[in-house]
């Protein structure tokens, strides 16, 4: 008897410890566009709640605090960066959080506006913060260039040559959204496209994917994520799934 409970507490016990310890995912939401403050915290609540971490860190919908990301520092804490962000330029501090959580080889998982997330348009830069303006094509793996037909509803299936990836299992498609359709074609090589958008008089244009960033950690976008879509439960499905495969350690 003693033999098995040694064995337990010198190798058994700290397995079952790290195998019980809960992975952390950081959302990030500062965008003003499609209320992900409110949709994101009740996604998380209905399909996340007791088997992650969760952790927020936001920033003002407008005025010279929108570029001020509060409790950035759980940053560091992330196993999983889930993004929800527009046109943003934190804190140098901040962004260096960000990108070390993306050096390090950490999963991101981004929505809708979280294509360009980092990227500045007709606004001067404040002294003391940054943006990565590579962020769509390096880490994102997306091509960014506008929308498609706004006010026409989008119809969503599954990408021609996608392959029988976890993030679609169980996914019942196909299924419309109200969002315009964010042009995203070519996508740079390394991509993997899952689904695709279409509107009535416009080429479809891919609409979820897989990337691995540089250093190798796993990526997930889609252009989807408005308000409406967190109504239907195949984006909550798509959602949890592309969760847990961003998280899954094999």
């Amino acid at each position: 008897m003693k033999v098995y409970q040694a064995l337990f507490l010198f190798f058994l016990l700290p397995l079952a410890i790290a195998k019980a310890k809960k992975s952390a995912i950081v959302f990030l939401i500062a965008e003003r566009e499609y209320q992900t403050d409110e949709t994101l915290p009740v996604f998380a609540k209905e399909n996340l709640g007791g088997k992650y971490i969760i952790k927020y860190c936001k920033a003002e919908k407008e005025g010279s605090d929108r570029h001020v990301l509060k409790n950035a520092g759980a940053i560091a804490e992330a196993d999983l960066l889930f993004v929800s962000v527009r046109r943003r330029a934190f804190s140098d501090k901040t962004m260096s959080l960000i990108r070390k959580h993306v050096s390090d080889g950490k999963p991101v998982l981004g929505i809708r506006t979280a294509s360009h997330a980092f990227s500045l348009r007709k606004e001067s830069l404040p002294e003391g913060h940054g943006t990565w303006d590579e962020w769509d094509k390096k880490i994102m793996g997306g091509n960014y260039d506008g929308h498609h037909g706004r006010g026409k509803p989008c119809r969503v299936d599954r990408f021609p040559s996608s392959p029988n990836h976890p993030i679609l299992k169980n996914l019942k498609l196909p299924f419309e959204t109200p969002a315009s359709l964010y042009r995203n074609s070519p996508l740079p090589a390394k991509s993997v496209p899952l689904l695709r958008g279409t509107i009535e008089g416009f080429p479809s244009e891919p609409l979820a994917w897989t990337n691995r960033s540089p250093s190798g950690g796993k990526v997930f976008y889609t252009s989807l994520g408005h308000v409406d879509d967190f109504k239907k439960p195949a984006f909550n499905k798509l959602l949890l799934n592309a969760v847990q495969w961003c998280l899954e350690k094999k």
